[in-house]
């Protein structure tokens, strides 16, 4: 499987062309995961801040 595809210009230098979508799947699941345990954290390890109750 080729993550990057790769063809040559006119002068011969190497130019990318575009990358795999076989690996789409991997990096959404990835991003998918950290939403879930940015939220795990932030309710129930993250340190609570007190609620302030101001009234002019």
């Amino acid at each position: 499987m080729e993550i990057f595809r790769v063809s040559r210009d006119v002068y011969g230098r190497e130019v990318l062309q575009g990358m795999s979508w076989d690996l789409l799947w991997v990096f959404f699941a990835a991003g998918i995961a950290f939403v879930c345990l940015h939220a795990l954290y932030s309710w129930l390890l993250a340190p609570k801040r007190p609620v302030s109750r101001q009234t002019r």
